[in-house]
């Protein structure tokens, strides 16, 4: 490995801890930042789950649905002030995952007529779905402050890594 490469890891190491160290100081401003790179997912998401719809030589509704709720909350996410922002992104996280998991239990059960070995797992998914939305529904602030130190321990983790990783490259 060339000395450039080695010494953009051990860089991209110290920003990563920096950054997650920031993330655990200041959770809900992380979580504010992190909005658009939601909002830019579950506008993916939904804009995919609508075309495979179309797509799809069986259509399934439910699946129609469940794109056009995902594409919603990716565009009220979008149009939100910083305020709003940060206040709905756990529970718009939450209806999401409510959302989807009521969608992928009944697209699970209609599968599950023809190939149980695709349609049990998929059933057993849209539940832990449901109940995860309801859990962070729940307690809206507890989703938003997991959310940015699950993340924020990520980024720890992999500057960790990096660093470790410097030191052992020759």
């Amino acid at each position: 490995m060339s000395k450039i490469w080695k010494w953009l890891l051990l860089i991209a190491g110290i920003f990563a801890v920096f950054v997650g160290f920031n993330m655990f100081a200041h959770p809900l401003i992380s979580l504010a930042s992190m909005t658009f790179w939601f909002a830019l997912v579950f506008a993916v998401q939904g804009i995919s789950e609508i075309v495979q719809y179309f797509k799809s030589e069986e259509k399934h509704g439910w699946n129609l649905f469940g794109g056009i709720v995902t594409l919603i909350l990716a565009l009220t996410l979008f149009s939100g002030s910083f305020i709003e922002m940060v206040t709905f992104v756990p529970f718009i996280i939450s209806l999401w995952a409510l959302t989807n998991g009521i969608t992928k239990t009944i697209v699970g059960f209609k599968v599950r007529k023809t190939d149980k070995s695709v349609g049990t797992p998929l059933v057993w998914m849209g539940i832990l779905g449901i109940v995860a939305g309801l859990i962070m529904m729940g307690h809206p602030l507890m989703t938003g402050l997991y959310i940015s130190y699950t993340i924020a321990f990520v980024f720890i983790y992999q500057g960790i890594v990096a660093i470790v990783q410097f030191f052992k490259i020759k």
